[in-house]
């Protein structure tokens, strides 16, 4: 391919930014920094939360999708539609990962509520930190319900989400590490085991959420790496950076 002096070009999803996206960005990143500076621990004391689809057949890993051009086709992935799929609650923290919940109908903010009172926020309170923890979460509206937002003014000492005195930069997948990093691989060591059905896939999710607790310092990397990826935003004025990397 050389020869013909043509260069490879993955395919890079994005999250497209609304106008005042930008300065909601930076002004999230900017707390996150200064609060390092303040207190070295910060980044171990945040939970970050994430919901992901997980379907039967899974999706091109796009890291291993190469095209060969002399200019860059800027190239998209279709995804296939009506296959067996389930949606997946999930929390990281240097500390681990928590076990993950599988929501068995569309997620609404009462279904939300009960999880994380009878299923998550009980996991946690026997962990030595839970009073200084810090959960976060993105702007979805079932996180958004009255009773939701009531429920994580009383649990926690602070949190992260939409509307709250730390406010979440909405379409900012790149700054969580559930979406840049927790979800990948889990879906990657899920996809090729190819599950045969939706009981058979949530037993591999399962198994490779118990498998990253057995691997501490890699989830304690994945988040320690939030506030170099804060810098990087902050330095591209709050702007999409991955594609910089």
């Amino acid at each position: 391919m050389k020869h013909f002096k043509l260069k490879p070009y993955k395919p890079r999803l994005l999250q497209a930014l609304n106008e005042y996206d930008p300065d909601q960005r930076v002004e999230f990143c900017e707390w996150i920094i200064n609060s390092t500076e303040e207190d070295l621990t910060v980044l171990d004391q945040i939970l970050w939360t994430d919901e992901a689809i997980f379907q039967i057949h899974g999706r091109v890993n796009r890291h291993n999708c190469v095209y060969w051009s002399d200019s860059n086709p800027h190239l998209i992935i279709e995804e296939e539609l009506n296959v067996p799929r389930v949606a997946v609650w999930g929390g990281i923290w240097s500390d681990g990962v928590i076990n993950p919940y599988f929501f068995d109908s569309n997620v609404t903010s009462q279904n939300y509520l009960e999880m994380l009172k009878h299923t998550i926020v009980s996991q946690l309170q026997t962990h030595p930190t839970f009073p200084t923890m810090i959960c976060q979460q993105d702007g979805a509206p079932p996180h958004y319900g009255k009773v939701v937002r009531d429920f994580l003014d009383n649990t926690f000492v602070e949190w992260i989400g939409r509307r709250e005195t730390v406010e979440w930069p909405p379409r900012s997948p790149d700054l969580t590490p559930c979406d840049f990093s927790l979800w990948g691989i889990v879906k990657d060591r899920v996809y090729t085991e190819k599950p045969r059905n939706i009981n058979h896939m949530k037993s591999l999710i399962q198994q490779e959420f118990t498998s990253l607790n057995d691997v501490i310092e890699l989830c304690q990397a994945i988040c320690r790496s939030v506030g170099d990826r804060c810098q990087m935003c902050i330095n591209n004025a709050g702007k999409q950076f991955e594609h910089l990397r």
